[in-house]
């Protein structure tokens, strides 16, 4: 790790070839952070497989990032902890695989249906009001695409200018993933957010919109159920023979 401008590097005991390869990385990165293309702030070399892990000092191993964003990759280092909320939640459409995270772990799973997404498949609502007058609202919340699409039809506090995202996309393409987002919420959806959607097939009537969707919904306990219902009936087979 180190930094550019007028404080000095940290070297953090990684050697007297430290400082010239730290250079090198922020040199072929265009001196920007590839997380979120930020210039103006302090650069810092990240290791892409820590040290800790038997990651080499090679600049193949190495990426450029500002300092709020190595916090977003160093969630446990609480010695970002005072930059960390500076990071853009999302990172660049473009930014290295290694290093595309949210801002905070939990921003990856959509406030709605619970499910974790990639950054691409995300769209966060900013400025989100407060449920009612006793409780405060969040800074923002994240919707996969399917359940933005059916928040901002069936919510009238969420408008298109309070969604962001780092991809593109239009108010027609939101309509027609609507269709797709889960008949309930999830049980840990914001308030602001956990909105039902009307069922349109017998199996969305039957299993998404009972009790049932815990145990058909959830691939383990499906898989444990048939397996289960299959015991029962090679019983019953073998005792009526």
């Amino acid at each position: 790790m180190g930094s550019v401008g007028d404080e000095p590097p940290d070297d953090r005991g990684y050697g007297d070839g430290w400082e010239e390869l730290r250079q090198q990385t922020l040199r072929r990165d265009g001196y920007t952070c590839t997380r979120c293309g930020a210039d103006g702030r302090t650069l810092q070399a990240h290791h892409v497989v820590p040290r800790s892990q038997g990651g080499p000092d090679e600049l193949e191993n190495l990426l450029t990032l500002c300092r709020p964003c190595h916090g977003v990759i160093h969630q446990s280092n609480s010695s970002f902890d005072d930059v960390r909320d500076e990071a853009p939640l999302f990172p660049d459409r473009d930014t290295p695989e290694s290093v595309a995270r949210m801002r905070e772990p939990s921003d990856g799973f959509c406030s709605r249906c619970g499910h974790e997404f990639e950054p691409d498949e995300l769209v966060a609502w900013t400025d989100v009001p407060p449920a009612d007058d006793t409780t405060s609202a969040p800074d923002h919340l994240t919707l996969c695409k399917p359940c933005a699409g059916f928040v901002l039809e069936t919510v009238p506090a969420c408008d298109r200018e309070a969604l962001t995202s780092n991809h593109r996309f239009g108010i027609h393409e939101l309509s027609a993933w609507r269709l797709d987002a889960p008949v309930r919420p999830s049980v840990f959806a914001f308030s602001q957010v956990a909105v039902r959607r009307e069922p349109r097939t017998y199996r969305e009537r039957l299993v998404d919109d009972t009790p049932l969707r815990f145990v058909w919904n959830h691939v383990g306990i499906r898989w444990l159920t048939l397996v289960a219902i299959g015991y029962v009936l090679l019983v019953l087979a073998v005792a009526s023979i």
